[in-house]
């Protein structure tokens, strides 16, 4: 199943629970603003910056509409081993965490997946994706803010904030910008704030930052079609209304290394333009689409705040780690490490 085929099957869904206002209603996900926490950033201090460990999870899903029994377990189950398996500093939690707001159960949703998020007792911050939807944003504003563990600042922002990395001695060294890509992926509202961040206690402060959202970049798709990628893509990347003029104004704060998205379940591969590398994220969730095609996991990454350096691979909750050949693009699903496995 590819992303057009999932998303036909929630519709279906929808209108067979008959509620098909819900699932044609185009939402702002995450962007109608709450002060009721004022701050713009959150800090974490680690205690080894030379070893700065993250865990990537994206498109959860909780809560599909259709019948999968036993998937939203076993990604609870996953969550827990690939904590274990990665002992990560901070967890990225990139989007869709749940499934859309049927009936108005999108806060019951939400709360379910910040109590599983919470109970794995890592740091941790979110990004909103879109299908992280309810009636009433500036709830979930609060709730994510006050959750246990987390890091999220992203009321006053409609979704936008930072997280400033410290050392021990409080000094910076790594930013994370967190951007809410919302439904049509990042446009005039996110650039508003990039442009307005250098003003306010979110502008980066480290010498070294990632951006973080959901919803891919367009030069995603241009460089994959240039041949300049490298990973697996078996689906169309879908940048929605995004126009390219994002990578502009994250270039503009001259910090940012690299971007890692998550939202199409079947595209696990990297590239890099003017020294900035774009990242796919591996989706985790096992009630969503694509299992049959890459296998559900996360992605640790590591940085060497001291030296710059970082790196990343998907990693599974066997313990099967996965990092893409440079210059090599795969578009079978029997060219995949995975693919040949079971084939032999």
């Amino acid at each position: 199943m590819n992303r057009r085929e999932f998303l036909a099957a929630v519709t279906t869904g929808a209108l067979a629970l008959g509620d098909a206002a819900e699932a044609q209603r185009v939402w702002r996900v995450g962007m109608e603003r709450w002060d009721g926490n004022p701050a713009t950033a959150a800090i974490l201090e680690i205690e080894n910056p030379s070893d700065f460990r993250m865990l990537q999870l994206t498109d959860i899903h909780f809560f599909m509409p259709h019948p999968r029994p036993g998937r939203d377990e076993k990604t609870i189950n996953d969550l827990a081993r690939l904590v274990e398996l990665a002992r990560p500093d901070l967890l990225l939690v990139t989007g869709d965490l749940w499934q859309d707001n049927p009936y108005g159960r999108g806060e019951e949703f939400m709360r379910f997946g910040i109590e599983q998020i919470s109970a794995l007792g890592v740091p941790w911050l979110f990004t909103w994706g879109n299908h992280d939807k309810l009636d009433d944003y500036k709830a979930g504003h609060e709730a994510f803010t006050n959750g246990p563990h987390s890091l999220y600042r992203g009321g006053p922002g409609g979704g936008n904030y930072t997280v400033h990395v410290t050392d021990r001695s409080g000094a910076p060294v790594w930013d994370l910008v967190c951007l809410n890509s919302n439904d049509l992926g990042l446009g005039q509202d996110q650039h508003a704030w990039l442009d307005a961040v250098a003003a306010t206690e979110a502008a980066p402060v480290a010498p070294h930052a990632f951006a973080l959202f959901h919803i891919p970049l367009k030069q995603y798709d241009d460089l994959w079609n240039g041949g300049c990628a490298s990973g697996v893509r078996f689906e169309s990347v879908a940048f929605e209304e995004e126009d390219g003029s994002t990578f502009g104004l994250l270039k503009d704060l001259e910090v940012v290394r690299a971007c890692f998205c998550g939202h199409d379940h079947i595209n696990d591969f990297s590239c890099c333009l003017d020294g900035v590398d774009l990242v796919y994220g591996r989706a985790t969730g096992h009630a969503a689409y694509g299992a049959n095609r890459v296998p559900k996991g996360a992605k640790i990454i590591t940085v060497n705040c001291e030296t710059g350096g970082y790196g990343w691979e998907a990693v599974l909750a066997d313990g099967t780690r996965w990092r893409e050949a440079r210059g090599v693009q795969i578009t079978r699903y029997e060219d995949t490490p995975w693919g040949r496995r079971k084939s032999a």
